[in-house]
């Protein structure tokens, strides 16, 4: 691939995945005055159970693209590693498979999940105590949308070089070899 690209999708895997840790420090300084508050005045921070509660979720989706990209997303390999060694391209069909059925169920998510963010938005849905907390849903509702959409778009970029791997000289030499022994 050229390096001149218009467009690199890397660069918005990378910065959804910086955006959440930086949200994990913060998290963290809140989570731990709260603790403090609680400790040395015997008053909690108003809303951190709230705000940590939606944090966890938007930072599953704010991060699982660049997980993925990484390959530090969990999954079994034994056979996958086995197979890689015996017979590559039957790997890398496989894996090209693993990856556009994951695309799949990412677009299943979204069609589920916009239906929830259009309420959330519709009805100004919160979380929270009246007067005392209250949390806005529909911020993490519409995270949950775009981590999704780039998780499909991930998962159909690395399906794409998975497939790509199957004209690769170097795989179809070691399948060559691998027929001769």
């Amino acid at each position: 691939m050229s390096k001149n690209k218009l467009f690199n999708f890397d660069i918005v895997t990378s910065t959804m995945n910086s955006i959440g840790t930086a949200w994990v420090f913060i998290l963290l300084i809140i989570i731990n005055l709260d603790i403090f508050s609680r400790f040395l005045f015997n008053s909690p921070i108003r809303g951190v159970p709230e705000v940590v509660s939606l944090s966890i979720v938007a930072l599953v989706f704010m991060q699982i693209a660049h997980t993925l990209k990484v390959g530090r997303l969990t999954r079994s390999e034994t056979l996958l590693n086995i197979l890689k060694g015996k017979f590559p391209r039957l790997a890398a069909v496989l894996e090209g498979v693993f990856h556009l059925v994951g695309a799949g169920l990412f677009v299943i998510l979204i069609q589920g999940s916009y239906p929830m963010f259009i309420k959330a938005w519709n009805i100004d849905e919160y979380v929270g105590a009246e007067g005392d907390f209250m949390a806005p849903v529909w911020p993490v509702k519409l995270i949950i949308l775009i981590g999704s959409v780039v998780a499909v778009i991930q998962f159909l970029l690395l399906a794409l070089r998975d497939f790509k791997r199957l004209g690769d000289s170097g795989l179809t030499q070691k399948v060559n070899e691998g027929g001769n022994n």
